[in-house]
């Protein structure tokens, strides 16, 4: 279980999640430097994201599930419009 956590953590760090930590870093600091609670739960959570490679529906919880287009043949009509 700690070698997984360990691998989520350190491995498959991309453009978005290095960007999505970045914010929460800068998002985390100027909470607490004006003292913002709201805006350091939301910095939290963008850290929590960066961490776990999460989205916002999970790990690629927004993907749009692929058709099985296997054995159709719908033919398809086109009316030219002028």
């Amino acid at each position: 279980m700690a070698n997984q956590i360990t691998a989520t953590l350190f491995s498959g760090w991309h453009l978005t999640r290095i960007f999505r930590a970045g914010i929460a870093v800068m998002a985390c600091s100027e909470a607490w430097r004006t003292g913002d609670s709201l805006l350091l739960g939301m910095g939290g959570v963008l850290a929590l994201q960066a961490l776990f490679n999460t989205g916002c529906c999970g790990a690629a919880g927004c993907a749009v599930p692929g058709k099985n287009m296997e054995g159709r043949s719908d033919a398809v009509t086109f009316e030219e419009v002028k």
